[in-house]
């Protein structure tokens, strides 16, 4: 029968020790462990980000999709902002000089006919 020696160097050491692997190891029996909880937090902060993503973009694309929703009502600072969104979106290059010219008139038109 030999004699049975425990070596240990430190709590970052070969084997760790015992409280070493109960707070940061694995493993059925040796509780929550810090890592499991880095792991947790990661997670949720994943999901977090990829909601706020998909609500940034929803609500970007409703913005810009439906610029034409101003008011129940024609007035004149809606007909300038409609302008204004038109000067935006041709700067932008979502529509070319055709587009913005026949537009404008459609504008000029409506103005005149208020």
């Amino acid at each position: 029968m030999g004699i049975q020696r425990s070596f240990h160097i430190g709590p970052f050491g070969p084997g760790g020790g015992p409280g070493f692997q109960r707070v940061f190891g694995g493993g059925p029996n040796w509780g929550f462990g810090i890592s499991r909880l880095v792991i947790m937090i990661l997670f949720l902060l994943f999901i977090g980000v990829i909601a706020y993503l998909v609500i940034r973009h929803f609500d970007h694309a409703q913005s810009h999709h439906h610029p034409h929703v101003m008011g129940a009502a024609s007035s004149p600072s809606a007909d300038s902002a409609a302008a204004d969104i038109l000067k935006v979106r041709f700067a932008k290059g979502e529509i070319d000089e055709d587009e913005f010219t026949r537009r404008m008139n459609l504008l000029k038109d409506h103005l005149t006919t208020s």
